[in-house]
């Protein structure tokens, strides 16, 4: 009869399992999203604890250290501008009107002086000494920055004019600090096709434009005490030089003491006497580098708002 029974009602019995397989799945599904609910509830009201203990403890930066750092990122700005200010002024900068022919001028000038001042010291040179500018000095002179467009000939001619000046200012702290002789001087080169002598150097700018760096080698010879005075007027120059690289060669001996000779059998030896310490003259090669910073502009001013016109009564 049971048989019977479901073969009539088959229909309904299915509806019904379906509907009992439909009830627990929902019943399953709202368990789950109870536990979920559960969890991020709880999720929840932990992060508002944190956030109401944050809100307590008070992190945020207080006024007083507000002031501080606005008063120490002035005070910086500040000593960045004192810093452009001191450094720049041994920056030179080429007259916007100078010609090829006019810096052959200035290097023969300066030439002239140096060569003086070096005859004055007794600072040995040889003949016809180019101070690194034997590509332009010649003979025959040759004039930089030809068949060039008038941009990149200011440009050549900026460096070139910047360079004579360096040199011109290491030199005189060489020769008036009593140098012996000096040799060679190397210089980075401005123009393609160079001569050998500006070789391993070359000019570089920060990434941030914020200084360049002109290169200079020294190669001369000295006694141990004009190198020493020479260093040191470098440290005191107003033009900001930095020594990258010193090579010397022919160290002075330490002290020589001879000794006496002995007396015969049995007699007493004589204690070694001092001699003077010799001085020996020293090869030196330096390489110095020049920092120049951009000089400030001076802050412009805006020009005063006009008001407005009243009208006439």
């Amino acid at each position: 009869m049971n048989a019977k029974w479901l073969k009539q009602n088959a229909l309904m019995v299915g509806f019904a399992a379906g509907f009992l397989v439909l009830l627990g799945g929902e019943i399953w599904l709202q368990q789950m999203a109870a536990g979920k609910s559960t969890e991020v509830d709880a999720n929840l009201e932990e992060q508002m604890s944190q956030l109401q203990h944050l809100f307590q403890s008070k992190t945020a930066p207080t006024r007083e250290n507000i002031e501080i750092v606005k008063r120490d990122r002035e005070q910086a700005d500040r000593l960045y501008s004192n810093l452009l200010a001191t450094v720049s002024q041994s920056r030179n900068e080429t007259p916007p009107d100078l010609r090829p022919v006019g810096f052959l001028q200035l290097m023969a000038s300066s030439f002239n002086r140096l060569r003086q001042a070096a005859d004055a010291n007794r600072v040995k040179l040889q003949d016809g000494f180019a101070f690194g500018f034997g590509r332009y000095a010649g003979p025959p002179a040759t004039l930089p920055a030809r068949n060039l467009p008038p941009e990149d000939a200011r440009r050549i001619l900026n460096l070139l004019v910047r360079q004579l000046a360096a040199i011109d200012q290491i030199s005189t702290l060489l020769i008036t600090n009593g140098v012996d002789e000096i040799n060679q001087i190397h210089r980075a080169e401005v123009e393609p096709g160079g001569p050998p002598e500006a070789v391993g150097l070359a000019i570089s700018n920060d990434p941030k434009a914020m200084y360049q760096v002109l290169p200079f080698e020294f190669q001369f010879a000295c006694k141990s005490e004009a190198l020493r005075g020479f260093l040191n007027s470098l440290t005191q120059s107003k033009w900001f030089f930095v020594v990258r690289r010193l090579q010397i060669a022919g160290e002075a001996p330490a002290m020589e003491r001879a000794a006496a000779p002995s007396g015969g059998h049995g007699g007493a030896a004589v204690a070694p006497t001092a001699t003077p310490m010799k001085r020996t003259q020293l090869s030196v090669t330096a390489r110095i580098d020049l920092i120049e910073f951009p000089k400030e502009e001076p802050a412009k001013k805006e020009p005063p708002k006009k008001e407005p016109a009243r009208p006439r009564a």
